[in-house]
């Protein structure tokens, strides 16, 4: 059976890389034009991080099994908590509210701490905070992996607090991530960022927050959910404040159109 499944996610993934073939051996960017669509940016009034850097990167296709890892959790304490089957999501309720420091910093740790509980949180351990998808009623946590972090509303976990207490969370988990292909090369941050302005993503009067390399969700195969590097990028509208997440395909610099998080206080 797993050589079944490997065999057909080789099949896709072979397919995608036909489709979307791309230089992978250094960034083959022509520097006159590279200028050009700098100064293009520059004149829409958009504002880029200070570094962005012209060297790729490297990363794998990943595979995680799509099951609802939740079902058979039974050891929470002070929790009411549901399993939502449309959007494969943990719900949990706090029968009895955690107060936080009033110290942000102190807050943050007991977060971590609760997090990390075993008896409130399933999995907790394998997610690491995420500052620029959080706020002050939501500490948001990203999954982790040996290969790295998914920026994707598959694999998150999301702390409610309201006025200075722990409420509940919301949770998804991907279970273990396993490479189902060899290790490739990616685009750099900058091509990224080139990209999203050649497909109208970056528009005038806006300025990109931050950018990362994680990994993103692309599809599933027989029951396999399909993740790939991807940068991820925030963008604000200077004028009206407003904040929007891009996803980039690392590998083939296309603009992945997936769900967006909620808007942060970046």
């Amino acid at each position: 059976m797993f050589f079944v499944i490997f065999f057909a996610i080789s099949i896709f993934l072979g397919i995608e890389i036909w489709r979307t073939p791309i230089q992978l051996s250094g960034s083959g960017t022509n520097p006159s034009k590279t200028l050009s669509i700098s100064d293009e940016i520059k004149a829409d009034n958009i504002d880029l991080p200070s570094h962005l850097s012209d060297d790729t990167k490297s990363g794998y296709y990943l595979a995680a099994s799509d099951q609802n890892y939740f079902k058979n959790i039974k050891d929470l304490r002070n929790i009411n908590s549901s399993y939502s089957t449309n959007d494969q999501t943990f719900y949990a309720t706090l029968q009895k509210p955690v107060t936080l420091s009033k110290d942000s910093d102190e807050a943050l740790s007991e977060v971590k701490a609760f997090k990390n509980n075993t008896h409130y949180v399933p999995f907790g351990s394998e997610y690491e905070y995420a500052s620029v998808l959080s706020d002050n009623n939501n500490y948001v946590f990203v999954q982790n992996s040996k290969f790295g972090q998914v920026y994707d509303n598959s694999a998150q976990l999301t702390i409610k607090v309201k006025k200075n207490q722990i409420i509940g969370y919301e949770q998804t988990y991907l279970g273990k991530l396993s490479n189902v292909r060899e290790l490739q090369s990616t685009i750099s941050a900058w091509k990224a960022i080139q990209n999203l302005y050649i497909y109208r993503e970056l528009t005038n009067n806006s300025k990109v927050l931050w950018i990362k390399l994680e990994y993103t969700r692309l599809t599933e195969v027989r029951k396999s959910i399909i993740l790939l590097p991807t940068w991820v990028v925030e963008i604000q509208n200077k004028t009206s404040k407003t904040t929007a997440i891009k996803h980039i395909n690392a590998f083939t610099g296309q603009v992945i159109q997936t769900s967006s998080y909620s808007n942060s206080n970046s």
